[in-house]
């Protein structure tokens, strides 16, 4: 395995800038350097780092704005990975092949938000498994698919009308009656809120069928993601990904909108890297199988996607034109509401906090215990679990202290190499390790001087419930 030797975009500056003094020579240096940078030319030595091998730094402005200018910063997270509260894991770094993005989030005098991403480890070319991660965008699509048939002149749509989906096919069940929805009648906001209250599979399973596997990869491709591709259901007894059910929207007075079934022709190929896995496998009749496990079929969505998607939802008009979700304003903060708050505090249905206690999905800081948390403290995320590997995508407020910021994490806890076999690392490696990534950077956060506070009020309002 090779490790790049320029580790940053501002080593490949300074290069550049010992290289002539002469302005219009050093421009072009540095525009050759940064060049061979991002197109994975860059020189290559063969020794193993002895920590996270890709580190880089990015700064956004909104769109329109003039672009910022990049200067050379320490990357804050290879000193915060010398915490000895994550230290020990990050130095097996290739074994819990873990990946970091954190943004810093600064305002100025207007409140408007400036990103400066860095990265630990990150490699949106290499594959891991994102598990329930990938409910996020079906989130964000259904509404974005709401407001288009509603802007095409259906107003009887809306997120709360209640649907059935038809059973065509063998393989297929009928869905009319959801008995932890109001009066029992299956809605898009529902499934919504069952998603980022529990991660529920079949919550997910319902927007696909509205959505239909091409729409869904067309659609984000066409928004820049490009490492992102949903490919498949959860735990469903359809064989069929490419075809989804006919459903059917309705109302007192009749069905207000229809779409029959929904094929899609094209084949998606994921793009990264590192797709096969491990020493073994589980078989499905619990037969031991000496060989990697692929998951070359299996869904994929790298951390670089993730996190830049979950900006595009927080905060829309500080990112790119091309990356936003076309979400009407109040679908909007009933999503922002739905991602931040947790599970009991949700009133369809009401979550035993015994069973669904408060960081049941929320990875960071509170991952490693299962108690009623502080208010004062909020998480707006989406976690992923499965085959091994925990990930959480998450915008992080602390009300008191006037700090946010933007966190994004994986590690696969998988020490024996052997998948699908339900013996892996959570409990004694993932969930204590992605914990304490978020009270580091918490942490180094409450430190961190700010020229502007930031305004946090619309995000204590949006957790505020009836």
């Amino acid at each position: 395995m090779t490790f790049r030797f320029i580790r940053r975009s501002t080593d490949v500056v300074r290069l550049a800038s010992s290289l002539s003094k002469s302005p219009f020579h050093w421009a072009v240096l540095c525009t050759v350097a940064m060049g061979c940078l991002w197109s994975g030319l860059a020189p290559h030595h063969s020794h193993v780092e002895s920590f996270l091998p890709i580190v880089s730094r990015t700064a956004t402005a909104a769109e329109g704005e003039r672009p910022l200018r990049m200067t050379h910063v320490e990357n804050p997270l290879e000193e915060l990975a010398k915490d000895p509260r994550i230290a020990t894991v990050l130095g097996q770094s290739e074994l819990f092949e873990i990946q970091i993005i954190y943004t810093q989030i600064d305002r100025d005098d207007q409140q408007n938000p400036r990103f400066t991403t860095w990265r630990l480890g990150a490699d949106d070319s290499r594959y891991f498994y994102p598990a329930s991660t990938v409910k996020m965008p079906l989130a964000f699509l259904a509404l974005e698919k709401i407001n288009r048939i509603r802007s095409e002149g259906n107003l009887d749509l809306s997120r709360e009308t209640s649907y059935r989906l038809e059973s065509k096919r063998p393989d297929q069940t009928e869905w009319s009656v959801d008995l932890k929805a109001p009066q029992s009648k299956p809605s898009i906001a529902q499934d919504i809120r069952a998603i980022f209250a529990v991660s529920d599979n079949d919550a997910y399973n319902h927007l696909y069928e509205f959505l239909g596997r091409e729409y869904i990869n067309a659609t984000l491709r066409d928004k820049g993601y490009a490492k992102t591709g949903i490919v498949h259901r959860f735990y469903s007894t359809v064989l069929n990904q490419r075809i989804t059910q006919p459903i059917s929207f309705y109302g007192p007075n009749g069905d207000v909108f229809e779409e029959p079934e929904k094929s899609d022709q094209r084949d998606w190929q994921n793009p990264q890297q590192r797709t096969r896995k491990g020493t073994g496998f589980m078989d499905g009749r619990g037969k031991l199988i000496h060989e990697p496990f692929d998951f070359t079929g299996k869904n994929w969505f790298s951390l670089g996607d993730m996190e830049r998607m979950l900006r595009a939802v927080l905060f829309p008009d500080a990112m790119p034109s091309q990356g936003r979700f076309d979400i009407a304003k109040d679908d909007l903060r009933f999503l922002h509401q739905s991602m931040g708050l947790f599970p009991r505090e949700f009133s369809y249905p009401k979550y035993n906090a015994d069973d669904y206690w408060d960081s049941y999905v929320k990875f960071f800081v509170m991952g490693d215990e299962k108690k009623t948390q502080e208010h004062s403290l909020r998480i707006f995320n989406k976690v992923g679990e499965a085959y091994g590997t925990l990930t959480d995508t998450a915008y992080v407020v602390d009300f008191e202290n006037k700090v946010e910021f933007v966190l994004a994490a994986t590690i696969l806890c998988n020490r024996d190499g052997i998948f699908n076999d339900d013996q892996y690392d959570y409990e004694s490696v993932g969930f204590p390790f992605l914990a304490s990534l978020g009270k580091v950077v918490l942490d180094y956060e409450r430190k961190r001087n700010r020229a502007v506070l930031p305004d946090l009020s619309y995000w204590q309002e949006v957790l505020e419930v009836d």
